[in-house]
């Protein structure tokens, strides 16, 4: 009995359970992911069949391109303005306002496509923030045609800009007319007040009578940023004294 209870004894240390530690993928990445975010490297995605950068280091740490240009109060309009695009800069506007009432935002605008309904929510919150002592300072650049126009126009005077190679288009706003016959003579009337009211909005900030600034709306009219500036559209063109400024 004692030589058979020493070999079980032997035989139970011989097989002692041995401790597997498990580590999931996630967990094995991490070391990786940590040092990856601590490259100076942009990094980026695909977004749109191009690949932009989405996140960059700055003297706060990595952080979204876009939540970097806000710590310089710099809001950029890529795309065609419609309501999520109009909810954002609107929403960006709000927050640079609230956070320094006594330093320029600046929107860059690369435009040639929007709803007139959006990019009038947009003027809206610009002419509402400058009436709290906030300038606005608005860039054009690439091309800005249609309604987006308006933008460079409703900038702060004397900061109204455009790039060197920046063109601008005046056009009439477009519409589809479809439905009934009293539908389609809603829709039309609609459509006549869209283009009055763009027609005013140029006149106001241009200071061009209603009936002067019709005239370059009747045909789309395409202006280098001299020629804009000749029509107060806009004050300058911005260098590299100025970009300097923006930073």
């Amino acid at each position: 009995m004692a030589a058979a209870a020493s070999i079980s004894g032997a035989c139970s240390r011989a097989i002692a359970p041995v401790r597997i530690r498990v580590t999931s993928r996630r967990a094995a990445a991490e070391p990786a992911i940590r040092a990856r975010a601590a490259m100076p490297a942009i990094r980026a995605q695909k977004l749109n069949d191009g690949v932009v950068p989405v996140a960059v280091n700055t003297t706060h740490g990595p952080m979204g391109l876009t939540s970097a240009l806000l710590l310089d109060r710099i809001i950029i309009i890529g795309d065609r303005i419609d309501e999520d695009v109009a909810t954002r800069v609107c929403a960006e506007l709000l927050a640079l306002s609230y956070e320094d009432l006594d330093k320029d935002i600046r929107i860059f605008v690369n435009a040639t496509a929007g709803t007139q309904y959006c990019v009038q929510t947009i003027l809206d919150m610009m002419e509402y923030i400058q009436s709290k002592g906030v300038d606005i300072s608005v860039v054009g650049m690439g091309c800005v045609a249609g309604p987006p126009a308006m933008l460079l126009a409703a900038g702060t005077k004397g900061k109204r800009l455009a790039m060197p190679s920046c063109r601008i288009i005046l056009s009439q706003p477009l519409g589809g007319l479809s439905g009934t016959s009293y539908e389609v003579r809603i829709q039309a009337k609609e459509l006549s007040r869209n283009a009055r009211m763009q027609v005013a909005v140029f006149a106001k900030f241009t200071g061009k009578s209603f009936e002067e600034m019709g005239e370059y709306l009747v045909r789309d009219s395409y202006m280098s940023p001299q020629e804009a500036k000749e029509l107060n559209l806009i004050d300058g063109l911005i260098g590299a004294n100025e970009a300097k400024k923006a930073r």
